[in-house]
């Protein structure tokens, strides 16, 4: 937390929250800064955070009573979520500062993508969707929330900058359309290159990114689509290139100037890949190796004069750190696979300050000396933060 408020001035900008109660007898910062201590201590819920509510540490950093775990959710409720936001941006804007989110090979990358929390058949909102699920036999009714996350993808760091609810009856991709919006106005030039899912090829989104002089490198996977289709039939004619990297070879044919896409005007590239992966096993005292032969295709509007085709290919597999870095590490890590509590501002609040506390930890990592980082698994100084908190050995000063 010292580190946090060196670097960052986290705390003093979290002292800032605001909501919107009438009457508040406990200030809005303490709310927010323990929902921080609740990632940072990785405690699954609201209710486990309470069970330390007694410990002084809490006092001399709130400057106030611990707040039940009752009154953190009920107040999460109103909580002031563009200042949240900008409290994000005022991170981000700090870690390109000190070179932290640095361009990968020559181009800042962002990654959006959806993810679902969570599920009930019985808990449910006013701002939840919903779907028919047939579970034995019987229809019945699934109550779900769905958020679209925007992910910087920096040289050795990714930062998790943005976050956007599905409204009810509302496709992926509208929330997408207006989580970008939102980026382009804030944070103009913390991108030129928007990589997505198959999800993502639509003219709205192209559209919106070539306004503002952005590019997309979108998976391209719908047979239906006549540019795939001419595509296919064009990669026959299109000089081949060969590579190999590590276990992988790259077989890879790009073919430009693709005026297919009846609903986007301007002409596009699809660059297709097929990637032959050695893979071993040990079964039965013996190795045992299997090629296993993949195929990406990706639709983008950058030319091979600005990106070669080699580029394109790794920035669309760069798309996987939101999964694997991102969605994984939080739901298996940080406990985001549930609710903290079931309302549409309170989810936001609680991921947005998830994001906080996700930066802050990787950054305090990546300043620790390497002898000490040797051998250890991030679980581990996990382990050691909620440590300290159980024995009560956060200090803070009362100044």
């Amino acid at each position: 937390m010292r580190y946090g408020e060196k670097i960052f001035g986290l705390l003093s900008l979290l002292a800032q929250t605001q909501d919107h109660r009438q009457k508040s007898e406990i200030p809005a910062a303490a709310f927010s800064t323990a929902i921080l201590i609740l990632f940072l201590s990785r405690q699954p819920s609201l209710n486990a955070l309470d069970q330390y509510r007694g410990q002084g540490s809490w006092r001399r950093l709130l400057r106030h009573g611990m707040p039940c775990g009752d009154q953190i959710a009920n107040v999460s409720e109103v909580l002031d979520l563009p200042w949240l936001r900008s409290v994000l941006g005022q991170m981000y804007r700090r870690l390109g500062r000190n070179k932290v989110l640095t361009a990968l090979r020559g181009h800042r990358l962002a990654v959006v993508d959806g993810h679902e929390i969570n599920c009930s058949y019985r808990r449910s909102c006013q701002d939840c969707q919903q779907r028919e699920i047939t579970v034995n036999g019987q229809k019945r009714i699934q109550y779900y929330h769905r958020a679209v996350i925007f992910q910087l993808v920096g040289d050795g760091f990714r930062f998790l900058l943005d976050f956007e609810l599905l409204r009810p009856k509302e496709d992926e991709g509208t929330a997408a359309l207006r989580l970008i919006q939102r980026v382009l106005d804030y944070h103009p030039r913390s991108f030129d290159i928007l990589l997505g899912d198959g999800l993502y090829p639509q003219a709205r989104l192209f559209k919106l990114l070539r306004r503002h002089h952005k590019h997309a490198i979108v998976v391209l996977k719908d047979d239906r689509r006549d540019l795939l289709k001419d595509a296919r039939g064009l990669f026959r004619y299109s000089r081949r290139s060969t590579y190999r990297e590590g276990h992988t070879v790259y077989c890879c044919r790009d073919v430009e100037d693709l005026r297919s896409w009846d609903s986007y005007p301007e002409p596009v590239r699809v660059v297709q890949s097929i990637e032959t992966t050695t893979r071993r096993e040990r079964i039965a005292q013996k190795w045992h190796y299997q090629r296993v032969t993949t195929e990406w295709v990706w639709v983008t509007t950058l030319t091979a004069a600005e990106v070669p085709t080699r580029n394109i290919v790794f920035f669309g597999h760069e798309r996987w750190r939101i999964e694997n870095e991102g969605f994984n590490e939080l739901c298996n890590q940080w406990h985001a696979d549930h609710y903290f509590h079931h309302h549409a501002t309170s989810i936001t609040a609680f991921w947005l300050i998830l994001f906080m506390a996700h930066a802050l930890f990787h950054c305090f990592l990546r300043n620790l000396k390497p002898a000490l980082r040797a051998g250890r698994t991030l679980l581990y100084w996990a382990q050691q933060i909620l440590g300290d908190l159980v024995a009560d050995h956060w200090a803070f000063s009362s100044a």
